[in-house]
């Protein structure tokens, strides 16, 4: 991969890839979904059934993102815990059948297939990154299996269907229109609307670039310097050189993993933090923690959820995430997963049964109001989720998770700009 140069392979070819790998390989999904075996029910005495609910997980468990796995496959399990206590869904409990995608869009695919053909899951929850998503959904298609995605990411555009624009997938997790645009005002008028973009070499920071470009050319501001870095890049002095002679206000970040912990290092060691503003829009409370505080002083992140956010709702869930997940450090992804599974348990409760189309139908448009950033609804139109905005700012000499963050400005609910579909709202096709 290169930033400014075609050699090797950046993440939107590597999406495109990941989409043509996952179609050759579920090839004959479509013959096998016509046949495909059902699960077997065990009726009561009133000719119910009282079988478990089976939904297949796929967690990023190992490989690069781990630190987003521990939270993402615990936030699922607290709801489902939470939802057999309560007695289950139509009278049956929950069963979690879990999947180890190891960051690999190849493995999600083979894992998708046997969650639905082998151990005959109702539906999906999970996958991580946009690649993966884009490796589920051909085989969610073709099976006509829903997928609750939860990570936060590039928006919904037709050329990346079937992993977007597609009636089988749901997104829970914020998208720029909702990340990003809400604060821009903000920070222009504080700090001002030179901005400086770095971000690595894939369709994430690019696509979120292009729309934070777009409301910045609104308020006035511009982009004074844009530059993409391959993954695992040790050194960033030639990166921070332009910057320095950039005339910038605010530096944009888009690193992700390791990447942004070494730019951030190298930023401070540089003393450059004094001249910029730094806004990144990936790293919360565990890659903050990995950062360090003479780093990340006075930066600001923007997310849908935080840790450390004073709600009701939050305080109950922190109880509850430290009661049965001890260490886990719950973030964006692994709430989305709990509001994802809480919201699909409700769409159940309204369709009275577990089919696609009940799901579909009921959880389009849905309110969750003890999700833990506040309430959420679920746009029917094109599947995306309606999310509140927290920017916060990094504080001084901060020693954990609870004095990390201060909250500076946020929306309780966001309107995301319609997905970029070719046809609106999303209906399942006919067969």
């Amino acid at each position: 991969m290169a930033s400014s140069s075609s050699r090797g392979l950046g993440r939107r070819s590597f999406l495109q890839s990941s989409v043509l790998a996952a179609l050759g390989a579920s090839a004959a999904v479509p013959l096998l979904g016509a046949c495909a075996p059902k699960s077997s029910s065990s009726p009561s005495a009133s000719g119910k059934t009282t079988d478990p609910i089976k939904v297949g997980v796929i967690s990023p468990l190992s490989g690069a993102w781990t630190v987003y796995g521990k939270a993402h496959i615990a936030g699922f399990k607290l709801a489902v815990d939470e939802i057999n206590a309560a007695g289950g869904t139509l009278g049956r409990k929950w069963q979690i059948v879990q999947a180890d995608s190891q960051t690999q869009p190849q493995v999600v695919t083979e894992q998708a297939n046997r969650l639905i053909r082998e151990e005959n899951v109702a539906f999906l929850a999970g996958t991580f990154s946009s690649a993966e998503r884009n490796a589920a959904g051909p085989v969610v298609t073709a099976a006509d299996k829903l997928l609750l995605y939860p990570t936060f990411y590039e928006g919904q555009s037709q050329k990346y269907y079937p992993g977007v624009c597609n009636p089988n997938i749901f997104m829970f997790g914020p998208e720029p229109s909702e990340q990003v645009w809400p604060h821009m005002d903000y920070i222009v008028k504080k700090h001002g609307g030179k901005f400086f973009m770095v971000g690595s070499d894939y369709v994430w920071p690019r696509e979120t670039n292009r729309l934070t470009k777009q409301k910045l050319t609104e308020l006035g501001g511009k982009v004074v310097g844009e530059v993409y870095i391959p993954f695992n890049t040790p050194q960033y002095g030639s990166v921070l050189s332009q910057i320095k002679s950039s005339g910038a206000d605010v530096i944009f970040l888009t690193l992700t993993g390791s990447d942004t912990v070494n730019f951030r290092r190298q930023l401070a060691a540089a003393g450059m933090k004094k001249d910029f503003i730094v806004w990144t829009v990936d790293d919360e409370e565990a890659a903050t923690s990995g950062i360090g505080p003479e780093a990340t002083a006075g930066d600001y992140v923007s997310f849908d959820y935080f840790w450390s956010i004073d709600t009701p709702n939050n305080a109950a869930f922190r109880k509850k995430v430290r009661a049965a997940s001890g260490n886990v450090l719950m973030d964006t992804v692994g709430v989305a997963m709990y509001n994802a599974a809480h919201m699909a348990a409700k769409a159940i409760e309204l369709a009275g049964d577990v089919s696609t189309d009940g799901i579909r139908e009921k959880l389009g448009g849905l309110t969750f109001d003890k999700a833990p950033q506040g309430s959420i609804t679920m746009r029917a139109e094109d599947h995306q989720a309606v999310l509140p905005s927290y920017l916060v700012k990094v504080r001084p000499n901060w020693t954990g998770t609870d004095d990390m963050f201060e909250v500076v400005h946020k929306v309780a609910s966001v309107t995301p700009t319609p997905a970029a579909c070719d046809s609106l709202p999303l209906k399942a096709k006919q067969s």
